[in-house]
């Protein structure tokens, strides 16, 4: 009898350690899942994917895309929402919709029709949890660097300033998922 009153005073230091081993042993597991996916899904960016072959003109047949997203653009998004979980991302936003623009400016009969904010758009646009726009993400080719450091664009014009920050991300060159925020919300 005296015999299982110590092993009901022990069970707890018993049980405690063996539920924590396992809590820890899943946990690594469950980490060791996602750096595979990460690494999986990190090597397929760079292969674009063919372009669904086009219906005759004849069939105004639609079909649900395969991916909204390309592999590229799935990448730098899950980037920006692991990298700032206190933010909202969105996704091909129209330069118009983060503008207000005055009346009459840039208009039809302002003999500029490629400044209009309508024609340009964002790859991506992280808000505060408002829905305030705090920083437009555009996504480059591998082939266009030179872009990063040459005079500010309309579109980089007009988002500076509205007071949104423009950032320019290489698709070949991604920062870091630790460095996305300071890359893009800066210091």
């Amino acid at each position: 009898m005296i015999a299982f009153w110590y092993l009901l005073i022990l069970a707890p230091f018993i049980a405690i350690p063996v539920l924590w081993w396992n809590y820890r042993r899943k946990l690594a597991q469950k980490e060791e899942l996602s750096g595979m996916r990460w690494e999986r899904l990190v090597n397929t960016a760079g292969v674009d994917e063919a372009p669904a072959p086009a219906a005759p003109a004849a069939t105004p047949e639609y079909r649900r895309r395969e991916r909204l997203l390309d592999a590229g653009q799935t990448l730098v998004y899950l980037l920006l929402k692991q990298g700032m979980p206190d933010h909202e991302i969105l996704v091909n936003v129209a330069l118009a919709d983060l503008l207000d623009s005055p009346a009459g400016n840039g208009g039809a009969g302002s003999g500029q029709p490629q400044r209009l904010p309508a024609q340009h758009r964002v790859d991506f646009v992280v808000c505060s949890k408002a829905m305030q726009p705090v920083v437009a993400v555009d996504l480059l080719a591998a082939e266009a660097p030179a872009a990063l450091t040459t005079a500010p664009d309309f579109k980089s014009q007009c988002l500076h300033r509205a007071g949104i920050r423009h950032v320019r991300l290489v698709r070949g060159a991604l920062p870091a998922r630790r460095d996305i925020r300071a890359c893009v919300l800066g210091s």
